[in-house]
């Protein structure tokens, strides 16, 4: 008679970062029933809990399964998932408010993107770890010769990213792909180098390219937190970002109170998405957007303690690497609601509308707490 395999069983994780992604999702539940019934929308109510209990199996799922470790296969495997998908988008796409990036299937859309920014996370992590020498000690031909397939893979993902016109996720993944690379150790003056192309790449872009982005930088530079004018002229490519700050001045410390904001009732056209920090602030004041970043921090700080906790320097990349993912979207969004930076689109992680950064962070959640669990074979 064959014996059964042994079996591991979960005997502690980081429950602190649990319970932060819980309480996320709870809110963005609570917001979106708070906007989409006064915008007498129910069918954004029922997407958002389809997208919910489909993100919550997931990260169940993940959280469980005992061997990411071992699964070295599974970055290239995203890889080309994500570069099927993003020619995929590019060839017979839904275009939306001039930009191509999500495929619909049933009714249902995806944006590669979001799998794509976490697909290359994997690859680096795994890359890294193979070659944790070269990073550290190698010359400029030396990082070139070891690290060429990072280049070429990452170049093309971003040439068909920004073929979609979504410069927001070019921008956020090249930061965390940035700091991963410092965390992995190579040496600062190649970080300079890296972070100067980076900047040189950008301006370029926002010079040369569409019309729409050079706008934004106009509207930041008009109604930057620390500068602004009160004497601008009213521009209709500003809106967004007027609306956004006057909502958040008349939050104060305790808010308006629930149904006595402005931004949800069409004053703010993506209230639900790029602009639910403002609500949030608006009718819950500094306290509640406090209460917002407080628990993305705490998710962010475990998820950080997690990783340096880490013999596995695969684990140990690949969890920095997500946290850094998640982290640095909700400081962007966040800084889009105050003007401290330039309008991007990017959503806030578990509380915004929408079902493709729900799902893939939810997933990036489920990876970090499977790594931080301790499991004893029975």
């Amino acid at each position: 008679m064959k014996r059964n395999s042994p079996s591991q069983h979960i005997v502690s994780y980081d429950w602190m970062m649990a319970l932060s992604f819980i309480f996320l999702c709870m809110i963005g539940l609570y917001m979106m029933m708070n906007i989409a019934s006064n915008q007498n929308q129910p069918g954004f109510i029922r997407n958002h809990v389809i997208f919910l209990v489909v993100s919550g199996i997931s990260t169940l799922i993940v959280f469980k399964f005992p061997n990411i470790s071992k699964m070295r296969w599974l970055p290239i495997f995203l890889i080309f998932l994500s570069i099927a998908l993003l020619i995929v988008v590019l060839i017979m796409g839904t275009t939306i408010k001039g930009g191509t990036r999500s495929i619909r299937f049933m009714g249902i859309g995806f944006q590669p993107s979001f799998l794509a920014r976490v697909a290359l996370i994997f690859l680096f992590a795994d890359h890294f770890s193979r070659k944790q020498e070269e990073l550290a000690t190698a010359d400029v031909k030396g990082l070139i010769k070891n690290f060429y397939p990072l280049i070429i893979i990452t170049g093309i993902i971003y040439f068909l990213i920004y073929m979609e016109r979504h410069l927001s996720t070019i921008v956020i993944n090249a930061a965390t792909l940035l700091t991963l690379t410092v965390y992995a150790g190579i040496r600062y003056r190649y970080v300079f180098v890296m972070l100067l192309i980076g900047v040189v790449a950008f301006v370029a872009i926002i010079s040369f390219g569409a019309e729409f982005r050079s706008s934004r930088i106009e509207a930041y530079k008009t109604y930057f937190l620390l500068t602004q004018s009160d004497s601008a002229e009213p521009n209709p490519s500003d809106y967004n970002v007027r609306e956004s700050i006057t909502a958040l001045s008349r939050g104060g410390l305790l808010g308006t109170g629930v149904n006595r904001g402005r931004a949800k009732h069409s004053y703010l056209p993506e209230a639900r998405t790029d602009y639910i920090f403002t609500v949030i602030g608006e009718e819950f004041g500094f306290l509640g957007a406090f209460v917002v970043i407080f628990l993305h921090s705490v998710l962010f700080f475990r998820a950080f303690k997690t990783a340096n906790e880490q013999e596995d320097i695969y684990l140990k990349l690949l969890c920095a690497g997500l946290a850094m993912n998640i982290y640095y979207n909700v400081l962007v969004n966040t800084g889009v609601a105050m003007s401290i930076i330039p309008s991007t689109g990017n959503t806030l992680p578990f509380i915004s509308y929408g079902g493709s950064a729900l799902l893939i962070d939810s997933l990036s959640v489920g990876v970090m707490l499977n790594i931080s669990t301790k499991r004893k074979t029975l």
